[in-house]
């Protein structure tokens, strides 16, 4: 759901949105008052100013997925500009395409996995243009991998969803736990990732020009 009316600057309707979705994850939809956000977003509590750029708290949150399906499709048309031809590159590129993503959607998968019943419409939005969509990205990546022979004529379905749900599975010890699986830092994490991806297409790990 777009504005109402935004003057075509977007700086308050951003700050409603960013402070609202902050909001809504610490003290829950229902916890969270127009005035709540107002005040948090530097308007006047309780004076009407949420209304001159969205029609209700549930406009805040459909923006808030809105702005975040954007991201994605920027982020997706950026790499399909980006033909690797490398292997080893273009594995490293999905892990922190993959890893950026999903610290970007932390709140928001929050409320969905908090909220997801309260808004079951949001909730399958979500699962289509988010979580769908990155699953069939992985399979599009590996299937061509394969096809090109870069890759072992494995199960396509089962390996985008252990390389795509390994990426998850990082992001979500991070949000639930606040530390990393192991304590594996982010930069050991994705160089493993790389160098399995380059395993299976039966390449040795990358040398140490170090010595």
């Amino acid at each position: 759901m777009t504005p109402v009316d935004d003057n075509g600057s977007g700086g308050t309707s951003e700050r409603i949105v960013a402070e609202g979705l902050r909001l809504f994850v610490e003290r829950g939809f229902r916890g969270t008052t127009i005035g709540d956000i107002e005040e948090a977003a530097g308007l006047t509590r309780r004076a009407g100013a949420l209304y001159n750029h969205f029609r209700s708290k549930e406009a805040v949150l459909e923006a808030a997925f809105d702005r975040h399906v954007r991201e994605l499709e920027a982020m997706h048309s950026a790499i399909e500009m980006m033909p690797l031809g490398d292997l080893r590159a273009e594995l490293t590129l999905l892990g922190r395409w993959g890893l950026h993503m999903l610290r970007q959607e932390r709140n928001l998968r929050r409320i969905v996995i908090t909220e997801g019943d309260r808004f079951p419409a949001l909730k399958e939005r979500y699962r289509v243009a988010v979580v769908d969509r990155s699953y069939a990205e992985a399979l599009t990546f590996l299937r061509r991998k394969i096809e090109e022979g870069e890759l072992p004529a494995l199960d396509p379905e089962a390996l985008a969803a252990l390389m795509a749900g390994a990426l998850l599975g990082y992001q979500l010890e991070l949000d639930v736990f606040d530390r990393a699986i192991l304590g594996v830092d982010e930069e050991r994490f994705l160089k493993t990732f790389v160098e399995a991806g380059m395993a299976l297409a039966g390449q040795g790990p990358e040398e140490n020009d170090d010595g």
